[in-house]
């Protein structure tokens, strides 16, 4: 039976320069601790290298006695295989790689948990609905949705939840995802949702998320989102929610969405006209009554100019000077899809607004 003792050793020499031989032609090792780095895979390493050592180290082998020359080549022909098919793709860009393996480990784990998912082209994310609604509400641009999440790594690693900080859903508006504290994976995995739904989101890396990683998530971490959508609500949806909770249902409706409530009146008062300069106080909040803006001593503007957003040209000349009103709006007469920081995209608006004077 043959064993490591049968390998011939050389005898350790002490070194003297780099190019110290024998008369065999043999160069011994500079230590006997250094290891051999014939078979070192690495990115030191090419293919070409490493089949030359093979080779090397086949020849050496072969010329022992007591060893089948017929199964050692077996044995190294797997070895050789096996160093050149692990190597990566030196033309595979690094991101590609990750993703690619990602991928692989996220059919294993499905395999693995007996899950079916199918895969959205679009953002490569893997959807496996545990209740599905298919009449539910699908989320678009504009549009509110709370939710539950659990995000964790593949090994069962939790990572993140809506109830980390608070008890209760989390919130984001679809086409203003950088508003909320949310990643692109979990973002996209919600488009794909309606209403009432839930699923498990299986997803590679995105570039966008995570690039350094950390101890908890590595970078080109592959996660899963447990997923629960309790509500989506559009625009209209929410302002009507606020008039009701704010006791505002007698207010008017435009045709542009606006909602007009006069708080207090001066009939005998001139009515503001477009193109007057008029002095305002106001004080403006999101519906979830955060406020962003106000101004108790009055700011003076033009009616009718731009100078402000279209709710408050067609709100004001519905005023007369002194009166007070309360006035909720859509985005689309306010600051629109791209919102002006501190007020977010696609947001709904209310203001108190008072005309002290106009001229």
């Amino acid at each position: 039976m043959w064993n490591w003792s049968m390998l011939k050793k050389e005898p350790h020499r002490p070194h003297r320069c780099r190019k110290c031989r024998r008369a065999d032609g043999k160069q011994y090792p500079k230590s006997v601790n250094e290891p051999d780095t014939r078979f070192v895979s690495g990115s030191l390493f090419t293919n070409r290298s490493r089949i030359k050592s093979v080779f090397r180290f086949t020849n050496e082998m072969a010329g022992m006695k007591n060893w089948p020359k017929w199964s050692f080549a077996v044995s190294l022909i797997g070895l050789l295989i096996a160093q050149v098919s692990c190597a990566p793709d030196p033309g595979e860009a690094l991101n590609d790689r990750k993703r690619r393996e990602n991928e692989e480990e996220i059919n294993a784990y499905l395999a693995q948990k007996n899950l079916q998912a199918a895969k959205d082209d679009v953002t490569g994310l893997y959807i496996a609905k545990t209740k599905a609604v298919p009449t539910g509400q699908a989320p678009v641009a504009g549009d509110e949705v709370r939710f539950y999440f659990v995000q964790t790594r593949l090994d069962g690693v939790i990572v993140d939840s809506s109830e980390t900080f608070a008890k209760k859903p989390s919130t984001v508006t679809i086409g203003a995802p950088s508003q909320g504290t949310i990643t692109a994976r979990l973002y996209n995995g919600l488009q794909l949702l309606k209403e009432g739904e839930e699923a498990i989101v299986l997803a590679p890396y995105d570039p966008t998320d995570n690039k350094s990683g950390n101890l908890l998530l590595p970078a080109y971490t592959p996660v899963r989102y447990d997923i629960t959508v309790v509500s989506v609500r559009t625009e209209e949806e929410q302002i009507q929610d606020y008039l009701v909770a704010k006791g505002l249902t007698a207010a008017e409706k435009t045709a542009s969405g606006l909602r007009f409530l006069l708080t207090k009146a001066y009939p005998d008062s001139a009515l503001v006209k477009v193109g007057q300069s008029v002095k305002i106080k106001y004080k403006g909040t999101l519906l979830n009554g955060n406020q962003f803006d106000a101004n108790a001593d009055g700011a003076d503007f033009n009616i009718g100019t731009g100078a402000v957003i279209a709710a408050w040209d067609e709100a004001l000349v519905k005023m007369r000077e002194g009166e007070k009103a309360t006035i909720v709006l859509p985005s689309t007469i306010g600051y629109g899809q791209l919102g002006k920081a501190p007020i977010p995209p696609y947001a709904s608006l209310a203001f108190d607004i008072e005309v002290v004077s106009a001229k």
